[in-house]
Formats: C-alpha cells, structure tokens, sequence
C-alpha cells in the first residue's frame, strides 16, 4: 500500500474564532525575551468580546489549538510551539522545537494478528481505520507492549479521566502496568497514548500522562508510552522520557509494527458487516 503524505495538524487559517482570539491575547501579554506567558479564561473572554466573536465553550479552544490545529504564524514565529493548561481555567504558552512530536524511521517489524477472530472481523480490515480504542484491543491481544518493553504488562484502567493539580482534567486512553524481573517485583506505570491516523502525537498530553502518574501512584516508575497507528496501518510505539516539562521530552525507543493477517482471517473479516466501529 503506498504511503499517505497528510498532515498531522491542520493550518488553523480558516479560523475565525480560535485564531483571532490567541493572536490577540498573544500580542496583548507577549515581552520580548519571555519563555512562557501565562492567560486564562478570563483573557480568551475578554478577547472574544473585544473582538466581537460568540465562544461557547472557552475551555475548548485551548484544548483544540492544542491538539489539533497548528497555532498562529506570529505566536509561531516568536518560537512559542507549546500551549497547555497549568491550572483549573489557567493556561500557558511555552517556547519550544514544536508541539507534536514526529514518528522516528526505522525498521519494520511483522507480527502475526493474534485477535480472536470473533473480535477482529468486527473491526475495519485496515488498520489505518482505527478509532484509539480498537488499537489498543489489537495491541493488547498481539501483545505488542511486552514485545515492545521486554516486560509482562497488564491493563489496569482505560480511558482515564482524573483532576491533576496543576494541570486541569487530565486523560488517558490507557494505564498499563508491568513488572521487571527483580526480587522486588514492584509494579512499573506505563501510561499510555493513542492516537488514530489522522492524530498526532502531542508532547503536552504525554508530559501530563507523567504528572497524573506521578500524583496518583507516587514512588513508582514511570515509563510514557505513545501508539500511534499511520495511513499504511503501521503501528509505531515509542517510549519516552518521564518529565513533566513537555519542552524536554524526547523520544528513548520506539519501535514499528506491522501485524499480518492470514487470508482465513481476512476472507472472515470482509464477510462480516460492521456498522458501529
């Protein structure tokens, strides 16, 4: 299958909300010099009505610009890539390389999809159509993470949603744990991040994976995990370093997958009709 060039954020220019209201708080907070400038809730509405926009859900446009959309050329240009909450209606920008972080190349692994066949035929054929959650339910059964790690993990929680001092609500699509081959046997956190094809892989979410980890389940280790599957149905895997500064992280191992059907699977696969996933 060739490969798909898209981008993983969207250019935001269209934006006649989102865009005009940071652009303004930018330039009303912005000092030359600075490394990160602190807004709130208050700041995005009183930018909305100055600008004379309606904005329903001010929360919301943090989170967007966030995750999804690129932010302004003139926030940009000032080498503030980073935006992220820091306290309940409390948010920053940072200076930083970017938001999102890019898949390393590497060499391909090919495994064998070990899905039970009743729970794989009735999800896409392709890969590359998972939603986050369908991923993690094909990592889990091929055992993707042990592979990955070289430990045993087990699932603790899905879809994770916790208040975080110092960062807001904060989400996982998974909490993992493991245990290394010591006599202590303590339980490793592996707090976990997926993103379907069209999602990047965003640092602020990894680095508030690391605070949540750290808050809830103090004195153990922590070791951040990211899957993301591309538009070719590869599965990438990478690890990062435990830091809550989404400006420090960087990428420790990462790995790619690509899990094979056999054609008794995949003739079962096309013959069941799916209509919810």
């Amino acid at each position: 299958m060739p490969s798909i060039d898209r981008p993983l954020q969207t250019h935001g220019l269209s934006s006649t909300v989102y865009v005009p209201i940071l652009r303004r708080i930018f330039e009303e907070k912005h000092t030359p010099g600075a490394t990160f400038l602190d807004f709130s809730l208050d700041d995005i509405r009183k930018a909305a009505l100055e600008l004379n926009i309606t904005v329903r859900n001010p929360a919301d446009l943090v989170y967007r610009m966030r995750s999804r959309t690129v932010l302004p050329k003139e926030i940009l240009d000032e080498g503030f890539y980073i935006l992220r909450a820091v306290g309940r209606g409390l948010y920053r920008f940072e200076v930083g390389e970017s938001t999102i972080i890019p898949l390393p190349q590497g060499e391909i692994t090919e495994a064998l999809d070990l899905t039970p066949l009743p729970v794989r035929r009735l999800l896409p054929e392709q890969i590359a159509e998972f939603d986050e959650q369908a991923l993690l339910t094909v990592v889990n059964y091929c055992s993707l993470l042990d592979h990955f790690t070289g430990l045993r993990t087990y699932r603790l929680r899905s879809h994770v949603r916790k208040s975080v001092a110092g960062v807001g609500q904060a989400e996982l699509d998974e909490l993992d744990v493991a245990v290394a081959l010591r006599d202590d046997e303590e339980p490793i956190i592996l707090p976990v991040e997926a993103k379907a094809a069209p999602d990047a892989i965003n640092r602020v979410q990894i680095s508030q994976m690391v605070t949540f980890s750290r808050i809830y389940f103090p004195g153990h280790e922590v070791r951040p995990i990211a899957v993301k599957v591309d538009y070719d149905s590869l599965v990438h895997i990478l690890e990062f370093n435990p830091t809550e500064e989404p400006a420090k992280l960087i990428v420790q191992d990462y790995a790619t997958y690509q899990l094979k059907l056999s054609e008794q699977q995949r003739s079962f696969v096309r013959r069941t009709e799916k209509r919810l996933l």
